[in-house]
């Protein structure tokens, strides 16, 4: 199984779980009457929590039904063919790559991989690239410009995010 196949089913399986534990205390909420201190408290925890079951699970399924929507997918068709792109990605992670936090440098891609977020960006797309160090305890950036094809804007990739 190659990276992105493994990093579409890590992304499905962590909904599914989010889902099953929203379901399993919407069943404790039905079974035991909780929370028991004010009026139809039990049948809106068991609502609320019902509903939070069925968004967390609604989303895999609406992957499986239209794979394009996929975050993983749609990250990859940004930058061509999404079997072209995957191919090459599974083939680059697969040899040497360089890991530096959630950032993957392969021979091609950066990827920032934080394990619920996923973004590439293609090495002949980024115009300039620079790190910033706060002097605070803000950790550090990769701070880079991307050329007008991909984000016209400045881009900034930290530990935590992949903010445009």
């Amino acid at each position: 199984m190659g990276y992105t196949r493994s990093k579409i089913r890590g992304i499905n399986l962590s909904f599914l779980l989010a889902g099953t534990v929203f379901a399993g205390w919407a069943l404790v909420c039905a079974w035991f009457g909780w929370p028991r201190g004010f009026r139809y408290g039990s049948a809106a925890a068991f609502s609320l929590f019902s509903a939070a079951a069925l968004f967390f699970i609604a989303f895999p399924a609406i992957w499986a039904r239209f794979p394009g929507k996929h975050p993983v997918n749609h990250e990859l068709a940004r930058y061509g063919d999404i079997r072209e792109i995957s191919k090459r990605l599974d083939t680059e992670m697969a040899e040497h790559v360089e890991a530096n936090g959630p950032f993957r440098f392969t021979a091609t891609m950066l990827v920032y991989d934080s394990g619920h977020e996923f973004q590439l960006v293609p090495y002949n797309q980024i115009v300039c690239a620079e790190i910033d160090r706060p002097t605070s305890d803000d950790p550090a950036a990769i701070r880079m410009r991307p050329t007008l094809g991909s984000h016209p804007k400045n881009a900034v990739l930290t530990s935590g995010e992949f903010a445009i």
